[in-house]
């Protein structure tokens, strides 16, 4: 089978339909599609049972709920093709996504492949292109992790400063969703790359990170493939703000200093400068008061007091532009010298 398109659900009985005509419209024909019904207790797992008895390419996975990564990890224990794609159940995607995606990974003998997507709200009449950042075409490990490792992992000292400098300080930052690459399944088995299934959001960044220190060769496809929809009621928007949130952040430190760990020290500087805006956002979130003030101040001080973040805040560039930022900086300093 040529590859597997894995789509983890969690009540989205309502919001199917479209996920599940774009994939009866691929016009590849060898390809499973894999629903990963992840507890839901609405008609979910009603809607995929119907789905797959009308179509012998749709398999249906079931599970208490454990979570979008427990999900997508039960999705990849299950597959069976070369190649794996990812999609969320309220997006839609190109009826060209998986013949467009293995063409090109068979093109290159490709490891990883990128392309542009489609982007909008919820509601909103017309999508805008986000295009594909720089080249995508690399040929050594070294290559795809210095020009992209830096886009997904983190923000630098380096990328603080250009944005003292009048960068926009996302300009260099990379979308890190699974659906908008394809990956060589080999690969992920051999080295058992998978999804923490302790980290809420950035999950699926983590995951490409991983990845990427596996990949050898890399490309790409020009024109966008997917369509991703902005929605108040997803993942994101749920779980932003809130003693979740904050967890969360201090889950993100100890993947991020495990996979530094992995890649022999090289990832370190490349997320010095998010260890500093995470702590900043987590006393934003307490102070707010969108957090209990006793537990979240806990948190707060569990983060900044990681040796990681106590040398990323005495690194971390200050400038007269950001006057507000420097004190912060400096007081956060004394906390946890």
């Amino acid at each position: 089978m040529t590859a597997s398109l894995i789509v983890p659900c969690w009540n989205c009985a309502a919001m199917l339909d479209r996920c599940l005509a774009c994939v009866r419209a691929q016009t590849h024909s060898d390809f499973e599609a894999i629903f990963v019904d992840d507890g839901s207790t609405d008609a979910t797992g009603a809607r995929l049972a119907d789905a797959a008895r009308a179509d012998a390419r749709l398999r249906v996975v079931t599970q208490p709920h454990r979570g979008v990564s427990a999900a997508r990890n039960a999705g990849l224990d299950a597959a069976r093709g070369t190649y794996v794609f990812f999609a969320d159940p309220d997006d839609a995607f190109s009826p060209d996504l998986i013949a467009k995606g293995v063409a090109a990974m068979e093109a290159d003998r490709a490891d990883y492949c990128v392309f542009p997507y489609r982007e909008k709200e919820e509601g909103a009449a017309a999508f805008h292109i986000v295009p594909l950042k720089g080249p995508c075409r690399h040929f050594s490990n070294a290559e795809i992790v210095e020009a992209h490792m830096s886009r997904l992992f983190g923000y630098s000292a380096a990328h603080v400063r250009a944005w003292y400098a009048g960068a926009p300080l996302a300009a260099h930052r990379l979308q890190g969703g699974v659906w908008r690459c394809v990956y060589r399944r080999a690969l992920i088995e051999a080295r058992r790359v998978r999804f923490d299934e302790r980290i809420e959001l950035y999950e699926d960044a983590l995951f490409n990170c991983a990845y990427m220190l596996e990949a050898e060769r890399m490309t790409c496809v020009a024109e966008p493939l997917y369509d991703y929809i902005l929605s108040p009621r997803g993942a994101v928007a749920r779980l932003r703000g809130g003693v979740r949130e904050l967890r969360n952040k201090l889950e993100l430190l100890r993947a991020r200093k495990e996979l530094d760990a992995a890649s022999g020290g090289r990832l370190g500087p490349m997320y010095a400068g998010s260890c500093v805006f995470s702590l900043l956002e987590m006393l934003r979130i307490v102070l707010s008061g969108r957090a209990p003030l006793g537990e979240g101040l806990r948190l707060v001080d569990a983060y900044g007091r990681d040796p990681v973040v106590r040398a990323a805040l005495r690194a971390f560039p200050l400038s007269a532009r950001h006057p507000a930022l420097a004190l912060a900086v400096w007081t956060l300093r004394a906390r946890f010298r």
